[in-house]
C-alpha cells in the first residue's frame, strides 16, 4: 500500500451515492467531480491550508481545477506518517513519497469520472477525449516530477497502483467528494478556506 491506511477512515459518512443537483449536462457533472475529487484528496493527503482555489472547468474559466499555495502543480510534501495536517509545517518524506503522492492526486480527478459510471472505477469506463488527454498530461507531468525529486524509479510501473489506491480513497468518502461537487457546481469556484471548511465537516472527530 503506497499511502498508509491512516487516511481510509479520515472523512465520514460514508456513502456509494451522493445525492446531487438537477446538473446542468453530463460534463458539468463530469467536471465537478473531477476537480472535487483532487481537492478532497489533496485534503486527505496533505492536510489543510493547502488548496488555495478550486475553478470547476469548462465553466468560463481560462483554467480550472485545483491550485494550491506552493504555486506548483502540486505540494512538495505530504503528510507526516502520523496523519496529522501539517498546517504549514513542511515534513520530511523521501523522493518517492512525494512521487506516490502526486500520482494518487493526478489520478484522482479521473478515476472519479470513472466512478461515476461505475462503483468498480475501470479506466475504460473514460470515453471523453479531453479526460483521456488530461491522463496522459498527468502521466508526463509524474515522469518529470520524479527527475525533479531525483528518484530513480520509473513511474510507470507504478500507474496501476496509483489508479487503485485512488479510488480506494474516494469510495471511503464519496459523500464528501459528492457535497463539494454540488457546491462547485453551484457556485464555480471555491476558495481554499471554504473548501477546508466543507472537508473538516466530514472528519471522524
Amino acid at each position: 500500500m503506497l499511502i498508509e491506511n491512516q487516511t481510509e477512515t479520515l472523512l465520514q459518512p460514508r456513502s456509494r451515492k451522493a445525492e446531487g443537483p438537477n446538473w446542468e449536462s453530463d460534463e458539468t457533472r463530469s467536471h465537478a467531480f473531477h476537480d472535487a475529487a483532487q481537492a478532497l484528496i489533496c485534503f486527505l493527503l496533505y492536510g489543510e491550508e493547502v488548496v488555495r482555489e478550486v475553478v470547476v472547468r469548462g465553466r468560463g474559466a481560462e483554467a480550472g481545477g485545483v491550485s494550491t499555495f506552493s504555486k506548483l502543480p502540486i505540494p512538495m510534501v505530504c503528510r507526516p506518517s502520523g496523519g496529522e495536517p501539517r498546517r504549514g509545517n513542511p515534513a520530511p518524506v523521501s523522493s518517492d513519497a512525494i512521487v506516490d503522492a502526486h500520482g494518487i492526486l493526478s489520478y484522482a480527478g479521473a478515476v472519479a469520472e470513472s466512478l461515476l459510471v461505475s462503483w468498480e472505477a475501470r479506466a475504460e469506463n473514460l470515453q471523453s477525449p479531453a479526460t483521456l488527454e488530461r491522463m496522459k498530461a498527468d502521466r508526463a507531468a509524474l515522469a518529470a516530477m520524479c527527475a525533479l525529486v531525483g528518484s530513480d524509479r520509473a513511474p510507470e510501473t507504478f500507474f496501476s497502483e496509483y489508479w487503485e489506491e485512488a479510488a480506494r480513497l474516494l469510495r471511503s468518502n464519496w459523500a464528501a467528494v459528492g457535497a463539494l461537487a454540488e457546491v462547485l457546481e453551484s457556485q464555480g469556484r471555491l476558495n481554499g478556506a471554504r473548501v477546508d471548511d466543507l472537508l473538516r465537516s466530514f472528519e471522524n472527530l
